[in-house]
């Protein structure tokens, strides 16, 4: 990992982003935002289930990298869904970590700094076809370092696939079987 969070570190930024929750139910009950605030405790409510199925993935490395990595500052905001959880094969969790972070680096390297970045890391581990989607919106400078991240990817036995590249957007999917 690029930050090793001790454990009342991990618990400062925990409490923190529950304490913004929270301020934002209140505020928004004192403006007499009844509707707003539902809102956001059913935003909490859903976070709350998806790191949950992201922590019950027996893939401690990534699920620690995920939900750490926007602790930092960074160019790029992660996001993440962890869809069917049906795969019951063995993942190799570092070489999950390392694909997910080599491509945060390479966004960070590449992404607008004066645009909204946002990586979309959708987990889907279905026993038919277990794959990660990374789906980007924002800007990219270029795309071709990209393009080459892939097709190195390609030629090293990964399976990852394109769906769309363009400088503004992208999709590609990992298989992971």
């Amino acid at each position: 990992m690029s930050e090793n969070w001790g454990i009342l570190d991990a618990l400062r930024h925990a409490r923190h982003d529950w304490m913004n929750d929270l301020q934002l139910i209140k505020g928004n009950l004192e403006l007499n935002r009844v509707e707003r605030a539902k809102q956001v405790i059913d935003t909490m409510v859903l976070t709350a289930q998806n790191e949950s199925k992201l922590s019950n993935l027996k893939l401690p490395l990534l699920a620690e990298w995920i939900l750490t990595y926007n602790w930092s500052t960074h160019l790029v905001k992660l996001e993440f869904e962890v869809g069917q959880t049906g795969y019951t094969h063995k993942l190799d969790d570092q070489k999950l970590v390392l694909v997910c972070k080599e491509l945060m680096e390479l966004l960070e390297a590449n992404a607008g700094a004066n645009a909204e970045n946002q990586l979309s890391l959708i987990i889907n581990l279905s026993e038919e076809h277990p794959r990660f989607i990374f789906d980007f919106t924002g800007i990219l400078k270029e795309t071709n370092v990209l393009e080459e991240w892939i097709k190195n990817k390609q030629k090293n036995g990964q399976n990852i696939e394109i769906e769309l590249l363009q400088k503004e957007a992208f999709v590609i999917h990992l298989s992971v079987e």
